[in-house]
């Protein structure tokens, strides 16, 4: 059996926009991977709300508290070591990262987003299995319910998919830019409703199949 580590943000977690509770297992977008790719593959899900490359947050917004550890810098080598042996390493990041009250260039988001695939690559526990960067989906400004932090964002978030691109290439990367797949809907103009899991799941489970294992 072949383990997959899906590592990623509130969009990996499965969060509901309509709700704002959580999808159950089989309609996020890592339990329909796993059905659709097989009982030969185990799909470990490592998703967090508010998860960033390596920013913690220092505001408490809306949550009566200053959520913290959610820098992938920090916490990614500590889950993959866990989750040993691996075959595949998907990493999806930086829409939190593109918060206002974080002021972060695209490219400062790129260059953290580098380092930390450099940090599995230099692990001493990586064992040469293929990683797949995938560039996140836009911000929809089009939305009633986009929390402030993320207003005037869009364009930023558009300017991650070429940057992403990069470092694949650099460092010998798969990569995919979940735009292309999935469009945000305008419930909150930031996570996927579960149709869009659906058809993301379906995209994933096929482009490994095809381009990796």
């Amino acid at each position: 059996m072949k383990n997959i580590l899906c590592f990623g943000d509130s969009n990996t977690w499965g969060y509901d926009p309509a709700t704002q509770t959580r999808f159950d297992n089989k309609t996020r977008w890592t339990g329909v991977l796993q059905k659709e790719i097989g009982e030969k593959f185990n799909i470990i899900e490592q998703g967090l709300n508010g998860r960033t490359t390596k920013i913690d947050e220092t505001l408490e917004h809306n949550f009566g508290y200053a959520r913290k550890f959610r820098s992938s810098t920090d916490i990614l080598p500590i889950i993959y070591e866990s989750h040993l042996p691996l075959d595949l390493l998907v990493i999806m990041l930086g829409t939190n990262d593109l918060k206002t009250n974080f002021n972060r260039s695209p490219k400062m988001i790129a260059d953290d987003m580098k380092d930390i695939c450099k940090l599995v690559l230099n692990s001493v526990y990586y064992s040469g299995h293929p990683i797949v960067l995938i560039s996140p989906t836009h911000i929809n400004e089009s939305s009633n319910n986009l929390m402030d932090s993320f207003i005037g964002t869009k364009d930023y978030s558009m300017s991650l998919a070429p940057l992403y691109k990069k470092i694949a290439e650099t460092l010998g990367l798969f990569y995919l830019d979940a735009s292309k797949v999935i469009f945000t809907n305008q419930i909150d103009g930031l996570h996927w409703d579960k149709y869009q899991h659906n058809e993301f799941g379906l995209y994933l489970s096929k482009f490994i199949k095809s381009s990796i294992f």
